[in-house]
């Protein structure tokens, strides 16, 4: 087994920047996960992990063992000293273990949902990390079928997303597309699409989310573009009875998710 003590080590370097720039992952098409708990689920997630890094100094020999030993597939196992584990990792609290894993690419037009009434978050150029991270927490607790990126802002394998997904990244079935890809799926299957905002809106709780259902999500600074706007899909709004005129993202999308949970008695 190899051993790393330098952070000037190529391999080290070449890590960081898979880790730091979209570029990079694009090119390689591969990213970088953090944590026991998130590499088990990219396995049980049918992602192919490539590579290993373990700081025995925080995760010990024998826990490791036992945990590497869950892995049905082999791959390079690298050991590393604290100081540079410091450097490859961004989490506040680590665990010891850091990997870089094979990307997906899915493509929309050849997938079909399982269920009659599938659930589906369609999410416009949301920008920020963290917040796509959360949607994907969300739809992973809220069973939704699958997530739609249109018109993407933010890369989906940035270590924020799949920090603050919680293991959510994995489970989900993510898509990226164009609006125009995606408004093709949804006319396709059936599915009843429910935009997100103050126009001609209902509020959210009138709405029909027994059938098959897409919400529509906006950016966190522009909302939705013309192109969905200019649709014809139902506008829903949640009611805000404070001094604030809107929720995060996040937090609207979880609000609309849950809504169809409990009518469909889920």
């Amino acid at each position: 087994m190899k051993h790393i003590s330098s952070p000037q080590n190529p391999v080290i370097k070449a890590f960081i920047l898979l880790q730091s720039k979209a570029r990079i992952r694009t090119e390689k098409k591969e990213f970088v996960v953090e944590g026991r708990r998130e590499l088990q689920l990219s396995q049980l997630s049918d992602y192919t992990v490539s590579a290993i890094f373990w700081c025995p100094e925080i995760f010990e020999k024998l826990e490791f063992n036992k945990w590497i030993s869950q892995f049905n597939t082999k791959f390079d196992v690298t050991t590393v000293s604290l100081n540079v584990y410091r450097k490859m990792v961004i989490r506040d609290s680590t665990e010891g273990i850091v990997g870089i894993v094979k990307q997906k690419n899915d493509v929309l037009g050849s997938w079909q949902p399982k269920r009659k009434n599938p659930l589906i978050f369609v999410l416009e150029s949301i920008e920020k990390p963290g917040n796509l991270g959360a949607i994907l927490r969300t739809a992973d607790a809220s069973c939704v079928d699958a997530v739609l990126i249109t018109e993407e802002h933010t890369d989906i394998h940035n270590p924020n997303v799949i920090r603050s997904s919680v293991g959510g990244f994995f489970s989900s079935r993510i898509f990226v597309c164009t609006n125009e890809e995606a408004k093709r799926f949804l006319i396709k299957n059936n599915i009843l699409s429910y935009a997100a905002t103050l126009q001609k809106s209902i509020v959210y709780t009138k709405g029909d989310y027994t059938k098959p259902t897409a919400f529509v999500m906006g950016s966190e600074a522009k909302g939705l573009s013309n192109f969905w706007r200019q649709q014809e899909i139902q506008a829903i709004k949640i009611p805000m009875l404070g001094h604030v005129d809107s929720l995060n993202v996040s937090v609207a999308t979880a609000v609309l998710a849950y809504e169809a949970v409990r009518q469909r008695n889920c």
